[in-house]
């Protein structure tokens, strides 16, 4: 039935005991699907309730329907939410992020540290961490994977084996057997305690089991993405990806995955083999200061207690990073504002990268005509961002020193 049809059906019933009697007509189907607007309106006309009574029963479940199907609100009354994190500022609960590098860039390593900081609460390098079950899918390097996080649990003295983290045993195809995959999550989650808060998907390249410059493969595969979201509400995913073999700013392959991301960081290796962890995009929140770690090798510990051989006796090893707290991000490289960047620039040509607040804004004056209510404004947010601090009337580059005492 039109709301034309209906309309016209109930426009001379002016009483709720009219209008039901008039619903009676109708048959079980029509009740179920009558668009229920043009009711509302009546109603509304002629002061009386379409929820209640035996007219609310009538129309039970075209009013249940109506609540779970897609529809328009006005933003006036929505709800406003404040956005919740699985890591805070840096993974967004329930969405999909990229961590994209080059070969030896230690992306998986980065991958499996935030994984392992949620499965046992600890803050990812100053970060808060939404606890929960973390479920590792590696697509390639799959033992590896295994002496990483052993790895992480030796140097940072946590006992992971009762932590809620999963690695897939199966090969992934996106594209082919995403209910294999999306079946063997189900199973871990209802097996788990802990709520399901990330997957990782390692590599991108890996679980399309094809080319990931087809746009159509990179369709398919994050609509398969898209539908394990809609099924654990609030998982969110992060997918491992190379660069491009010429263009190392970016990601490999199709675009759209850019587009699609909310969240996406590039990770490089300097000449002076500093990792650089840098967000390049954000969809719901200021993009993050760069963030720079060195690796370290670890000898694994077996479980007997002694060091882990391989076949010739040789003591196995595997790698952690260690952040670099007083890391300077170079300009042009912050995400940062005009204002900012000369901020930025001005301190980094100091000695000791610090000047006074006085000295600092009519350094700024004089060269770029900066006026006090930007400058107050740009060091503001620098500060909300890590990039710099006051100490004393002065302002200095990087996160102020932890007080040892």
């Amino acid at each position: 039935m039109t709301r034309q049809e209906l309309t016209k059906a109930i426009e001379e019933k002016t009483t709720v005991v009219a209008l039901t009697d008039c619903l009676l007509g109708f048959s079980e189907t029509e009740l179920k699907t009558l668009p229920l607007g043009p009711l509302k309106k009546h109603a509304k006309k002629y002061g009386f309730d379409i929820t209640t009574g035996e007219l609310g029963e009538l129309l039970k479940e075209s009013l249940e329907l109506e609540k779970k199907r897609p529809h328009f609100e006005k933003i006036g009354n929505a709800v406003i939410e404040s956005i919740l994190w699985v890591v805070s500022g840096v993974i967004e609960t329930g969405s999909l992020c990229m961590i994209f590098g080059d070969s030896g860039t230690f992306k998986s390593f980065l991958a499996i540290c935030i994984a392992a900081c949620i499965a046992t609460g600890r803050d990812f390098y100053g970060h808060t961490v939404k606890k929960g079950a973390i479920f590792y899918i590696a697509a390639e390097g799959s033992a590896g994977i295994i002496r990483r996080f052993r790895a992480w649990s030796q140097e940072n003295n946590v006992n992971i084996t009762e932590a809620p983290i999963y690695r897939y045993t199966g090969a992934v195809n996106l594209l082919d057997q995403a209910n294999i995959l999306t079946a063997a999550l189900e199973d871990a989650i209802d097996n788990e305690t802990e709520p399901p808060v990330l997957a990782v998907i390692d590599t991108w390249s890996r679980a399309l089991t094809g080319d990931d410059s087809d746009t159509s493969a990179a369709a398919d595969g994050l609509a398969k993405l898209d539908a394990i979201r809609a099924k654990f509400p609030g998982l969110a995913i992060v997918i491992i990806h190379h660069t491009g073999h010429r263009e190392k700013s970016r990601a490999r392959g199709a675009s759209l995955i850019h587009a699609a991301v909310d969240s996406e960081f590039r990770v490089e290796k300097t000449s002076d083999c500093n990792i650089i962890f840098t967000n390049t995009k954000s969809k719901e929140s200021e993009l993050l200061p760069p963030m720079a770690f060195k690796a370290r090798g670890v000898k694994l510990i077996a479980d007997n207690g002694g060091y882990l051989l391989n076949e010739s006796g040789e003591i196995e090893t595997s790698a952690v990073l260690d952040t670099i707290d007083d890391y300077i991000a170079p300009v042009g490289d912050t995400g940062l504002g005009k204002n900012q960047e000369r901020i930025l620039e001005t301190l980094r040509s100091i000695e000791g990268h610090n000047m006074t607040a006085g000295d600092l804004l009519e350094t700024l004056k004089k060269r770029f005509a900066m006026k006090k209510d930007a400058f107050d404004k740009a060091i503001l947010s620098m500060e909300e961002r890590g990039l710099l601090y006051s100490e004393t009337g002065f302002i200095c580059l990087g996160k102020p020193k932890k007080d040892l005492s």
